[in-house]
Protein backbone atom coordinates (compact mmCIF):
# COMPACT_ATOMS: atom_id res chain seq x y z
CA UNK A 1 0.00 0.00 0.00
CA UNK A 2 2.90 2.31 1.02
CA UNK A 3 4.92 1.74 -2.70
CA UNK A 4 1.46 2.31 -4.03
CA UNK A 5 0.72 6.01 -2.35
CA UNK A 6 4.37 6.73 -2.92
CA UNK A 7 4.30 6.25 -6.64
CA UNK A 8 1.18 8.38 -6.69
CA UNK A 9 2.94 11.16 -4.84
CA UNK A 10 5.91 11.25 -6.88
CA UNK A 11 3.28 10.98 -10.41
CA UNK A 12 1.86 14.16 -8.56
CA UNK A 13 4.53 15.94 -8.19
CA UNK A 14 5.72 15.48 -11.72
CA UNK A 15 8.66 12.85 -10.54
CA UNK A 16 9.46 9.74 -12.42
CA UNK A 17 9.39 6.73 -9.80
CA UNK A 18 11.12 4.40 -12.22
CA UNK A 19 14.73 4.48 -11.15
CA UNK A 20 17.20 5.37 -13.80
CA UNK A 21 15.07 7.11 -15.68
CA UNK A 22 16.40 10.46 -14.67
CA UNK A 23 16.72 13.01 -17.49
CA UNK A 24 18.36 16.04 -16.97
CA UNK A 25 18.56 19.11 -19.31
CA UNK A 26 21.95 20.28 -19.43
CA UNK A 27 22.38 23.89 -21.49
CA UNK A 28 26.45 23.51 -22.77
CA UNK A 29 26.79 20.29 -21.69
CA UNK A 30 28.67 19.00 -24.77
CA UNK A 31 30.29 22.60 -24.79
CA UNK A 32 34.60 22.17 -25.93
CA UNK A 33 33.93 18.75 -27.40
CA UNK A 34 34.83 18.52 -31.24
CA UNK A 35 34.09 15.02 -33.30
CA UNK A 36 35.31 13.80 -36.86
CA UNK A 37 32.78 11.57 -38.16
CA UNK A 38 32.18 9.19 -41.05
CA UNK A 39 28.77 10.51 -42.95
CA UNK A 40 26.49 9.32 -45.99
CA UNK A 41 23.17 9.49 -46.86
CA UNK A 42 20.74 7.38 -45.19
CA UNK A 43 20.66 3.48 -46.04
CA UNK A 44 24.13 4.41 -47.69
CA UNK A 45 27.61 3.60 -46.63
CA UNK A 46 29.55 6.76 -45.51
CA UNK A 47 30.83 8.90 -48.49
CA UNK A 48 32.57 11.11 -46.47
CA UNK A 49 33.72 13.10 -43.25
CA UNK A 50 32.85 16.16 -40.92
CA UNK A 51 33.88 17.66 -38.39
CA UNK A 52 31.40 18.76 -35.48
CA UNK A 53 32.31 21.55 -32.51
CA UNK A 54 30.26 22.20 -29.61
CA UNK A 55 31.55 25.74 -28.23
CA UNK A 56 29.89 28.49 -26.17
CA UNK A 57 26.00 26.59 -26.26
CA UNK A 58 26.42 26.24 -30.05
CA UNK A 59 26.59 23.57 -32.16
CA UNK A 60 28.69 23.92 -35.80
CA UNK A 61 29.47 21.24 -38.84
CA UNK A 62 32.99 22.56 -40.10
CA UNK A 63 32.44 20.72 -43.74
CA UNK A 64 28.80 22.50 -44.02
CA UNK A 65 30.49 25.92 -43.74
CA UNK A 66 31.34 25.84 -47.67
CA UNK A 67 27.75 25.80 -47.90
CA UNK A 68 27.10 29.07 -45.90
CA UNK A 69 26.03 27.23 -42.42
CA UNK A 70 27.28 28.70 -39.58
CA UNK A 71 26.68 27.90 -35.81
CA UNK A 72 23.40 27.10 -34.39
CA UNK A 73 22.23 26.78 -30.81
CA UNK A 74 22.14 23.07 -29.29
CA UNK A 75 19.74 21.48 -26.84
CA UNK A 76 20.76 18.50 -24.64
CA UNK A 77 19.31 16.16 -22.52
CA UNK A 78 21.48 13.85 -20.14
CA UNK A 79 20.29 10.44 -19.41
CA UNK A 80 23.31 8.34 -17.57
CA UNK A 81 26.41 8.07 -19.23
CA UNK A 82 24.35 9.02 -22.62
CA UNK A 83 24.07 13.38 -23.67
CA UNK A 84 21.02 13.14 -26.49
CA UNK A 85 20.89 16.95 -28.40
CA UNK A 86 19.06 18.32 -31.26
CA UNK A 87 20.22 21.42 -33.32
CA UNK A 88 19.50 23.87 -36.55
CA UNK A 89 21.71 25.60 -38.91
CA UNK A 90 20.76 27.62 -41.36
CA UNK A 91 22.69 28.93 -44.72
CA UNK A 92 20.91 31.64 -46.68
CA UNK A 93 21.28 30.21 -49.84
CA UNK A 94 21.49 26.49 -49.07
CA UNK A 95 18.41 26.48 -46.91
CA UNK A 96 18.22 24.81 -43.24
CA UNK A 97 19.78 21.54 -41.45
CA UNK A 98 18.22 19.63 -38.27
CA UNK A 99 20.76 17.84 -36.48
CA UNK A 100 19.60 14.68 -33.60
CA UNK A 101 22.33 13.06 -32.27
CA UNK A 102 23.76 10.94 -29.40
CA UNK A 103 26.95 10.93 -27.41
CA UNK A 104 27.89 8.48 -25.32
CA UNK A 105 31.64 8.69 -23.81
CA UNK A 106 33.97 9.29 -26.66
CA UNK A 107 31.40 8.52 -29.58
CA UNK A 108 29.10 10.05 -31.40
CA UNK A 109 26.05 9.27 -33.13
CA UNK A 110 23.90 11.70 -35.67
CA UNK A 111 21.11 12.10 -38.33
CA UNK A 112 20.42 15.13 -39.91
CA UNK A 113 18.04 16.42 -42.83
CA UNK A 114 19.05 18.78 -45.06
CA UNK A 115 16.35 20.72 -47.13
CA UNK A 116 17.30 23.15 -49.30
CA UNK A 117 16.31 26.89 -49.91
CA UNK A 118 13.58 27.02 -52.75
CA UNK A 119 14.82 28.99 -56.34
CA UNK A 120 12.92 29.16 -59.13
CA UNK A 121 14.65 26.22 -60.86
CA UNK A 122 13.76 24.07 -58.10
CA UNK A 123 10.44 25.07 -56.35
CA UNK A 124 9.83 21.99 -54.18
CA UNK A 125 13.26 20.92 -52.71
CA UNK A 126 13.20 17.20 -51.25
CA UNK A 127 14.78 16.77 -47.76
CA UNK A 128 18.38 14.90 -47.72
CA UNK A 129 18.44 12.55 -45.24
CA UNK A 130 22.53 11.93 -43.74
CA UNK A 131 23.57 9.54 -41.27
CA UNK A 132 27.24 10.58 -39.13
CA UNK A 133 29.40 8.41 -37.08
CA UNK A 134 32.44 9.07 -35.38
CA UNK A 135 34.79 9.90 -32.04
CA UNK A 136 35.93 12.71 -29.97
CA UNK A 137 39.05 14.38 -31.70
CA UNK A 138 42.20 13.24 -30.72
CA UNK A 139 43.50 15.45 -28.27
CA UNK A 140 40.57 17.02 -27.40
Amino acid sequence: MFSVLLVFLLAAWGVSPAIGAHHESASGVLDGKTFVIQEGEKGKEAKGSDTLVFKDGKFRSVGCEKYGFGDGPYTATVQGDTVTFVADTTSEKKGKMHWEGTVQGDRIQVNYVWVDRTHWYKPNPKPLEKWGKGELKKGE
